[in-house]
């Protein structure tokens, strides 16, 4: 039984991982479905971030229109002026506001290292929010599927290295400079689910 409770409890962790990246994404109207499994999911391990997500929801809520949230998106991630709040972890890590940095490259390495390349296709830096949250998906699945440990350490050692150190200051630029409940929600559940 304990077994089979690691497994739902890690599925579910995954998936949250996974759910959360795609929030990160190009505003679609999907992003309201994805909230609702995002709930669904919380129900059994952090049920108390539930009214966050419900909060995001109401966003969707009537609303046909989605450039808001298009435009919001472009400020804080995308540009083309100054990002508000960049979602590459060179940024907080390398400091300097440097793209590309020494991090980088190792969380390329990283990547490497699990057996993964990237597309040819792929157009963002490596340690980008969405791509680095979905590589602890890929890490968590990974075990689920070899029962190896291995990729558990992985994902510790990649998330205490590469992904919680610039979550806060990432989540607390989003907080400070977005106008928008969806995004300030997001950061929320973000600074909740990976520090």
């Amino acid at each position: 039984m304990t077994a089979l409770l690691d497994t739902q409890e890690l599925t579910q962790t995954a998936n949250i991982y996974k759910l959360i990246s795609l929030l990160y994404g190009s505003p679609t109207d999907a992003m309201e479905d994805v909230l609702s499994f995002l709930k669904e999911t919380l129900t059994d391990i952090r049920p108390d971030l539930i009214p966050i997500v419900s909060e995001m929801e109401k966003f969707f809520v009537g609303n046909t229109n989605l450039e808001d949230l298009k435009l919001e998106h472009a400020k804080l991630f995308v540009g083309p002026f100054d990002l508000l709040a960049p979602p590459y972890g060179s940024i907080y890590l390398d400091g300097q506001r440097r793209l590309m940095g020494d991090s980088t490259v190792e969380v390329l390495q990283a990547y490497r290292e699990a057996g993964l390349t990237l597309s040819n296709d792929f157009k963002q830096p490596p340690d980008h929010i969405i791509t680095e949250l979905e590589f602890l998906y890929y890490l968590i699945a990974k075990h689920l599927e070899t029962k190896d440990n291995k990729w558990l350490t992985m994902k510790d050692a990649f998330n205490n290295k590469y992904l919680r150190p610039w979550i806060m200051d990432f989540a607390n630029r989003i907080e400070n400079n977005s106008k928008n409940k969806f995004y300030k929600g997001l950061a929320k559940l973000t600074q909740e689910l990976v520090s």
